[in-house]
């Protein structure tokens, strides 16, 4: 057996139970038929050191140290027949009170999913882009004054495989408390009200966000989780995409060419049902810095998908440009870029929006677009409802009812105002 073969048939079996000192170096003296050494507990703790106690590492991660080890090459010139069977090992602290399945092995996964190995294979296309599989349509959404925005939709098999992923494990893994876009509970009136009446609010966005998120940092998510790394590799690839080279194609000039690079490797496709849960997790770290450079500025953060806000009083007025510098720092440590170009510092003499609310005094749509949608409503009841479907929704009835319900989330006493006024349209048969 070569070298390298020893040190991945060592890794498998150290990554297959807990990652702890006292787990690698029972595990070392199992793999020596029972026998220990000085030098097998000294490697124990250099694997445990370098690689971190209490999480999951990667099989190659552990092979790559055992391999450039001189006592392990000492001690292993040949393995004893060690069974280990696969276990959940979720990372200390939090993640033991996730609350996620104990799938510890492929067929299992193959059960809890209800697919066939043939179809596990097909839809995880490990190293395929989708040129070859087709799991995925694909829209351009045009932006004004930005580049287009891509949607990958899953097709229904895999889309089917993507929602019991994000039902049975994803939704019951907690987000950073800062996190308010696709969490349950939480929405665009949480995510504003924090910075609703402060001195000064600033506002940054990350550029391509989803795109940016990549296939490793996706894996780590479940391998937190405990999965072992044959079972989190088929999750993680389930999760991600790479976009065909026509598709990306359409993306314009030498601008997207940071877009077109990050769509030719594994990311999170904008429109897979498990992206923003996994978008929320994957970002939980910067979540964590930001929420605490926030508090050293005296002042607050949310975040909502791409979008950021921090908001204080006097002091963070007098420090937000040097917090805004160390905000764009911090992302570029953790993966991410901010989209400078749509940074906005507003104090409280300006109007302070962000999500499409203004912030001022309260969450509240802009007063434009509650008089547009009052206007409309009365003119329905005074030359009725076909006379102002300009847009030519298909069920405009529908289309009002939602823009009203929307201003009710934001402010009530709005929307019970606008509400009174479309009961009094009528709309026929």
């Amino acid at each position: 057996m070569k070298p390298i073969s020893l040190a991945m048939t060592a890794a498998k079996v150290l990554v297959g139970g807990p990652f702890t000192l006292a787990a690698v170096e029972e595990a070392l003296r199992r793999l020596r038929g029972g026998r220990g050494t000085k030098k097998l507990a000294a490697l124990a703790r250099r694997l445990v050191r370098v690689l971190g106690e209490g999480r999951r590492p990667r099989v190659r991660e552990v092979a790559a140290l055992l391999e450039g080890s001189a006592a392990f090459h000492a001690h292993f010139t040949w393995l004893a027949e060690v069974q280990v069977s696969p276990r959940m090992v979720p990372a200390l602290g939090a993640p033991e009170r996730w609350e996620v399945p104990a799938i510890t092995s492929v067929p299992e996964l193959c059960e809890w999913l209800g697919i066939g190995g043939d179809t596990l294979q097909w839809l995880s296309a490990p190293w395929r882009g989708d040129e070859e599989c087709g799991h995925y349509r694909y829209r351009w959404i045009a932006r004004r004054g930005k580049l287009p925005r891509l949607i990958e939709a899953p097709l229904p098999v895999l889309k089917a495989v993507q929602r019991r992923i994000l039902e049975g494990i994803l939704e019951r893994i907690p987000a950073h408390d800062a996190a308010h876009g696709f969490v349950k509970g939480r929405g665009i009136v949480s995510f504003a009200k924090p910075h609703t009446g402060q001195r000064c609010v600033l506002r940054m966005d990350v550029q391509d966000f989803f795109p940016t998120i990549r296939r490793g940092r996706v894996l780590r998510v479940f391998l937190t989780a405990g999965f072992p790394e044959s079972v989190a590799s088929f999750l993680a690839n389930f999760c991600t995409a790479i976009t065909p080279a026509a598709v990306r194609a359409g993306i314009p000039g030498e601008e997207g060419w940071a877009m077109r690079s990050r769509l030719r490797e594994r990311h999170l496709p904008q429109g897979a049902p498990t992206s923003p849960a996994l978008a929320n997790l994957c970002a939980f770290t910067v979540d964590a810095r930001l929420s605490g450079l926030a508090a050293k500025f005296a002042a607050r953060y949310t975040r909502y998908a791409d979008d950021m806000l921090f908001s204080g009083g006097e002091e963070f007025r007098r420090d937000v440009r040097r917090c805004e510098v160390l905000v764009g720092a911090i992302l570029l440590e953790e993966g991410f870029t901010a989209a400078h170009r749509k940074t906005r510092i507003m104090p409280s003499g300006v109007s302070q929006r962000a999500v499409g609310l203004v912030l001022n005094e309260h969450a509240a749509l802009p007063r434009r677009e509650r008089d547009r949608l009052k206007a409309i409503l009365t003119n329905c009841q005074r030359h009725g409802p076909e006379s102002q479907n300009r847009a030519g929704h298909a069920d405009f009835r529908a289309h009002l009812l939602g823009c009203i319900a929307h201003a009710a989330h934001v402010h009530p006493a709005t929307g019970a105002k606008l509400r009174a006024l479309f009961e009094g349209v009528e709309w026929g048969l």
